[in-house]
């Protein structure tokens, strides 16, 4: 339905209100599952048209005239510049799209006062700035016009209700097989030292989609606290705590940081420790975590190589000493990138920590990617974590190289038949009690 047909069913609606009263006062939705589920309620309530129902559920229940673009499955981003601007939209073939629909300004600071009131946070004048969430998960960011002079802002970053899993990202060429099975295997750590693992790479480039996807590999029993400015990470363990900053109440300086909820956090017992972005001192307290021992961290920051990481990582704000640097093993580097007309995400180069030489920090390039083959390739797979590794569980190299052998084979079956999460899910934490078992679920999971 688009605000021009919604103009032409203003009786049909105000009839529902007016039937419908205060039964659902204070309902926020924006999960398309849910706005059909209410659909249905009203239909078989008031006999109202659909059209009608879904212009009520659009003005009163959700986000007004771009419902619309939230029930559009192809969309990622929905983007409003000001009153009498038209909307636009990131589509996920397409990329930036410029739609028909446009709004008023008083309809797009309702929009966001009520994203505001349901995230619990306070936007206005003294206030201008927003940083909330819609009730399905998807992140919004919001400005009124004392700091966007043309008007009210408002960007919806659209929440993926199953996250791509590892299987997908290696169908999509994210990543290769090999690089996958490597990841698993130090992620994961052979029950002996999992990964501390960095993932950087510029805005909306799928950081913490390979974050989702890594977790993944976390064996189930294990208890992961993630830690995040607005919650985006999803993971699918019963053992998961979720925390979220909270900025200040008005008048009130009770604003609770990253920093704050990561000290928290390792109070917390955790067996992993997961940060949503490093962007400031919190980053000097996660290395201080991996330093005491909190290994299998992971987080993402914002960077274009791994060189730049690690550069940001010791200046202000987040001031890392090199001395802690070596606690992290493994940075993964990711773009965005137009390939044959298509917007397509790729893991661009994976880096090992190799130790310190005086102030400098070593690393080793152990996948790159080369743009005229557009092929990720192995530069050197035995580094420094699987020479620990080795160490370790008292394995030789070749007996880990067998190893990653059979994981690459599973994970490239799964990828071929489009295995679900919850398939892979299973198989992975089968692997770790009974190899030869989660092998045959595979292959049954695969022929049925």
């Amino acid at each position: 339905m688009s605000e021009q047909d919604c103009s032409k069913l203003t009786e049909e609606v105000r009839k529902l209100e007016s039937e419908l009263g205060e039964k659902y006062e204070g309902v926020f939705i924006s999960d398309p599952d849910k706005i059909a589920s209410i659909a249905g309620e009203i239909k078989t309530q008031t006999g109202a048209s659909d059209e009608a129902i879904k212009c009520y559920i659009y003005k009163n229940l959700s986000i007004g005239n771009l419902t619309p673009f939230l029930l559009d499955g192809n969309l990622e981003e929905i983007m409003e510049i000001g009153g009498g601007e038209p909307v636009y939209v990131y589509d996920k073939n397409t990329g930036m799209t410029e739609s028909d629909t446009t709004l008023e300004t008083k309809e797009i600071k309702d929009i966001i006062r009520k994203i505001a009131r349901y995230s619990g946070r306070t936007v206005d004048g003294s206030n201008p700035l927003l940083d909330g969430r819609l009730p399905d998960g998807s992140r919004a960011n919001a400005t009124f016009p004392e700091v966007t002079p043309r008007g009210p802002t408002l960007t919806i970053r659209k929440f993926e209700k199953e996250s791509l899993s590892i299987s997908d990202l290696i169908r999509f060429g994210t990543m290769t097989p090999t690089l996958a099975a490597f990841l698993w295997l130090t992620v994961e750590g052979l029950g002996t030292k999992p990964a501390n693992v960095l993932v950087l790479g510029g805005t909306a480039c799928g950081k913490t989609t390979t974050i989702n996807a890594l977790s993944h590999f976390i064996p189930a029993g294990e208890r992961i606290i993630s830690i995040e400015d607005t919650l985006e990470v999803n993971l699918r363990h019963k053992h998961w705590i979720p925390m979220e900053t909270k900025p200040s109440d008005p008048g009130k300086d009770n604003e609770i940081e990253m920093d704050d909820l990561l000290k928290n956090a390792l109070r917390m017992r955790p067996d992993r420790i997961i940060v949503g972005e490093v962007r400031s001192k919190e980053a000097l307290s996660l290395f201080t975590a991996m330093n005491t021992g909190h290994d299998g961290c992971m987080a993402t920051i914002h960077a274009n190589s791994a060189k730049e990481a690690l550069t940001r990582l010791q200046t202000h704000p987040m001031n890392v000493p090199d001395v802690m640097i070596p606690a992290l093993d493994l940075i993964i580097a990711q773009n965005r990138r137009v390939e044959e007309g298509k917007i397509v995400r790729r893991i661009v180069e994976v880096a090992e920590i190799g130790g310190r030489e005086g102030g400098t920090i070593l690393t080793n390039t152990l996948f790159k990617f080369d743009p005229e083959k557009k092929k990720l390739e192995i530069n050197l797979l035995n580094g420094r974590i699987i020479q620990e590794l080795s160490t370790l569980t008292n394995l030789t190299v070749k007996e880990i190289d067998a190893e990653l052998d059979k994981r690459e084979a599973i994970l490239d079956t799964m990828a071929k038949n489009r295995a679900d999460r919850d398939t892979l899910h299973e198989v992975v934490n089968l692997y770790y009690k009974n190899p030869d078992e989660a092998i045959e679920l595979l292959y049954e999971r695969v022929k049925g």
